[in-house]
């Protein structure tokens, strides 16, 4: 517990999760209205770009993606400082929301996490210094690896992820690992030109 308390990246994890676990609670009121709807979405309702990551199809969809953001946010994002780890979450929740509503509109609606996380693993795998390199190497070519096989023709999902009552996105798990490898790469530059100056 002591762990956690001074592990501020793991305190808005957690706290996240709370959130999505109450959406899910209040699934029946608050999804049609959060959730990212193409049509909606042009008529002028842009939040669903963001809010589209916060809520889920169903229990099932909304435990797998809570405890795979608690379980990133632990092996690999707590050093981060709580500024660095909240841009990090919003570049990438937007950048899935926007790749999912201008590339991707066949899925209506939109829901979930997961593109998000693709994006945390990638800059936490990117950026941690708790592993050897050579672990961070095998575990981006290991997601690289599920990426490209996730969106090759023919790909059927899991069992696992049949749980889902809903197609699943692949592609937002492209758009969200970009997210990361950019801003953990560009984040990497300025840190170097800070320390240089």
């Amino acid at each position: 517990m002591k762990r956690s308390l001074s592990n501020p990246p793991l305190l808005a994890s957690l706290a996240l999760g709370a959130v999505i676990l109450v959406l899910t609670m209040f699934e029946s009121h608050l999804f049609n209205t959060l959730s990212l709807d193409p049509t909606h979405t042009s008529q002028g309702q842009y939040w669903r770009i963001f809010t589209a990551n916060f809520v889920h199809f169903g229990w099932a969809h909304t435990l797998m993606n809570t405890a795979a953001l608690v379980l990133c946010t632990l092996a690999l994002l707590s050093e981060m400082s709580l500024q660095k780890y909240v841009s990090l979450l919003l570049v990438c929740c937007l950048a899935v929301g926007l790749g999912i509503y201008w590339f991707n509109p066949e899925y209506q609606p939109y829901a979930g996490l997961s593109g998000a996380i693709h994006g945390l693993i990638v800059a936490g795998l990117i950026q941690t210094r708790a592993y050897p390199l050579w672990i961070k190497i095998t575990g981006l070519l290991l997601i690289m690896g599920k990426l490209l096989q996730e969106n090759l023709p023919g790909y059927e999902a899991t069992d696992l992820q049949q749980l889902i009552p809903a197609a699943v996105a692949v592609e937002s798990h492209v758009y969200g690992a970009i997210a990361g490898a950019a801003f953990a790469l560009g984040d990497g530059l300025i840190q170097l030109k800070k320390r240089k100056s």
